[in-house]
């Protein structure tokens, strides 16, 4: 019996546990960090109000599930929270440096989106 094209796909796809549910998280905020090309005007954006969401949900995860994930899990949640943190200073430094260029009158090399 031959399998449909939907179940071998389906067989392609990882298990949901929790550390691939946390990758899922942080690989979009990573993303929106670094920059997103826009389409239209292949200006990069920079989404700093959803990256902000994705660390208050991973925050929100540490909070509801202290003392219920096994040790790798632990880790894993705090180091890739510390990391998202720290992409958000830098880029709000990368932010503020960009605004303080512009107002000398350099031209900005990216759109930043933020609250």
């Amino acid at each position: 019996m031959e399998e449909t094209t939907a179940q071998q796909e389906a067989q392609q796809v990882p298990p949901v546990d929790f550390i691939s549910y946390l990758t899922n998280l942080v690989e979009t905020g990573r993303l929106y960090l670094e920059g997103i090309p826009n389409p239209e005007t292949d200006e990069v954006v920079i989404n700093l109000p959803l990256v902000k969401h994705i660390i208050d949900t991973i925050e929100m995860l540490e909070e509801k599930t202290k003392g219920n994930l096994t040790a790798p899990e632990a880790n894993f949640l705090a180091n890739t929270l510390y990391e998202l943190r720290m992409g958000y200073v830098r880029v709000l430094s990368r932010q503020e440096a960009a605004t303080t260029e512009q107002t000398e009158g350099d031209a900005p090399t990216e759109e930043i989106v933020s609250d």
